[in-house]
């Protein structure tokens, strides 16, 4: 259902169709939703999310269901590509006028080509080990448009076999 919602969003997004209903929210509020949206699966691989999120986080105007689906897809991926239990940091900051979230993982990472093409629709790295996970390369290309609609941006760091990390960035 997740695939299926993601392939509509995407379409809309791309066909301009989508309208976000945008509201104050703290950050901090929308990853502690995301993070308990996907807890079963995490436990089933017997993983852990560390939380450091800081109390001095400024509200901003997000389309809180959307960026719920944002961490969704993005903690989805880090349990997914996880090879063995998933160790994952999420970690919100203030710099300056700028909501930073930080997600890290001990995943089985990336590379630097594989990274340059990860935002794109239906992008799926075609060699390694990661046939066995499901997924259509859809989530990465959905967070992209989302953190786009929000004037954000969204940087990653990764190493091969030795994990990922995303960092998004709001100007408040």
């Amino acid at each position: 259902n997740l695939q299926v919602e993601n392939v509509l969003k995407i379409s809309q997004l791309e066909n301009k169709n989508i309208l976000l209903t945008k509201t104050k929210t703290n950050i901090n509020e929308i990853i502690l939703k995301s993070v308990s949206s996907v807890k079963l699966l995490l436990d089933e691989k017997n993983g852990s999310i560390d939380l450091k999120l800081a109390k001095n986080i400024i509200e901003f105007e997000f389309a809180f269901n959307e960026m719920i689906n944002v961490f969704i897809n993005m903690l989805d991926n880090s349990i997914k590509y996880s090879k063995e239990q998933p160790k994952i940091d999420i970690e919100t900051y203030m710099e300056k006028d700028v909501i930073n979230v930080k997600i890290s993982d001990n995943g089985i990472g990336m590379s630097t080509k594989v990274k340059n093409k990860i935002f794109e629709n239906f992008y799926r790295e075609s060699k390694g080990n990661i046939h066995n996970v499901k997924g259509h390369g859809l989530g990465l290309s959905y967070v992209k448009k989302i953190v786009d609609l929000h004037v954000g941006t969204i940087s990653v760091f990764s190493e091969l076999n030795k994990g990922t990390s995303f960092t998004l960035s709001f100007n408040v």
